[in-house]
């Protein structure tokens, strides 16, 4: 990686020799990534970050049409920070979707609506057969053969192997037989023991949960992978996640995408939690910092950084645009994870004129994506307004 010169007199002037490490594509310990998001100057990291995605996707920014299910809310889990979850004990408060509604609903969406992804997740309800995932992603294929269907995390995957007794190979061998077709990124919160543990205390460890990518990309199945920021984590923390990641990625090259999600506390236990309050809302700039931390971490490995408006919010989601991030997700019809802890009522999605005004509006040229990032033209026209002429 040969960076430019007016960039490499920026990180040497800001002295932090994990980001003159990192603009030349260097390996990077920890070490070198804490201090990055501790030390560095933002307006060096947004520079730097903003230079390498524009000419990693030669100035295309993306979204995804897609259509957002959850098979169920029952789980045994318990994570602190979600505000999403039934316990099995209070069973008839919660839901449990069909297959049959399940590939109702995704063959609506996409002959009325045209999505090119199903984007399924659910709560580990121990007395689900393995059957019953069968089912749904043969409905929901048979419902929607051109979406991708990209469903069941590796939290998931684990939990269902466990359940059933079968190996997370045989649960994979038998979902991909299905109609399976990528794995979401979800469920990997930090994988640092020191908080995973804290924060979500009965799901599989950190080594399981990438033992379980790992396992799925030698099988042909991409991924995505996520971090849950913003909440109990210190730098330390999100360093080890990212250069935990990028040593996966090294071996199997299997990750479509990083995406870093905020933590929304709403009425979460987590929200409560004393070190939650003792370092309250960090703001907007350490999402940024995280954003750009996270390109310039994952230089020459993963080409995709997210910026997750459904977490971020879209005005954050739009200037991290400008600090790494090349795409802004998706339009997340009826989305309810997220938005069930949040102040906001997102379950209707968000419109794909929008998501394009936002990645026009951050300089990028806007296209429609798929899954595994193959692009197609905007559906219609992005909102413009008379200031935004010379864009």
């Amino acid at each position: 990686m040969e960076p430019p010169r007016w960039l490499e007199d920026l990180a040497s002037e800001a002295g932090v020799i994990g980001l003159e490490r990192a603009i030349h594509g260097d390996d990077l310990s920890i070490r070198d990534v804490e201090e990055m998001l501790r030390e560095a100057p933002l307006h060096v990291l947004a520079a730097a970050a903003d230079y390498y995605a524009r000419k990693v996707k030669n100035g295309v920014g993306s979204y995804i049409v897609n259509l957002y299910l959850a098979y169920t809310n029952v789980c045994v889990t318990r994570c602190t920070f979600c505000d999403f979850y039934v316990p099995p004990e209070r069973r008839s408060k919660g839901y449990l979707h069909p297959p049959e509604r399940l590939g109702k609903v995704a063959g609506l969406a996409y002959n009325r609506l045209g999505v090119r992804e199903i984007h399924m997740v659910g709560g580990n309800d121990p007395e689900l057969p393995m059957e019953y995932y069968e089912e749904a992603v043969k409905r929901i294929k048979e419902a929607a053969p051109g979406a991708v269907l990209k469903a069941f995390t590796a939290e998931e995957i684990g939990f269902i192997a466990k359940a059933t007794g079968n190996s997370v190979r045989e649960v994979l061998d038998r979902l991909i037989a299905a109609g399976l077709d990528a794995m979401p990124g979800g469920g990997a919160e930090i994988l640092s023991e020191d908080v995973r543990r804290r924060i979500a205390p009965l799901k599989i460890s950190s080594d399981e949960f990438l033992e379980i990518h790992r396992i799925a990309h030698k099988m042909g199945l991409k991924s995505n992978i996520t971090m849950l920021y913003a909440h109990i984590e210190d730098p330390v923390h999100v360093a080890e996640h990212i250069v935990r990641v990028r040593k996966l990625q090294e071996e199997t090259g299997g990750f479509i995408s990083f995406i870093p999600l905020r933590f929304n506390p709403g009425k979460t236990p987590l929200s409560r939690h004393p070190d939650y309050r003792k370092r309250g809302d960090r703001g907007g700039l350490y999402d940024l910092r995280i954003v750009a931390v996270a390109r310039l971490a994952l230089l020459g490995r993963i080409d995709n950084i997210m910026a997750y408006w459904i977490s971020m919010g879209e005005k954050l989601a739009q200037a991290a645009l400008s600090h790494g991030a090349n795409d802004i997700g998706g339009t997340f019809y009826n989305e309810s994870v997220i938005s069930k802890a949040s102040r906001l009522e997102k379950r209707k999605g968000m419109k794909p004129s929008r998501l394009a005004y936002h990645l026009t509006v951050a300089g990028w040229k806007a296209m429609e994506r798929d899954t595994f990032y193959n692009y197609y033209q905007l559906r219609g026209e992005v909102p413009r307004h008379p200031w935004m002429h010379t864009i």
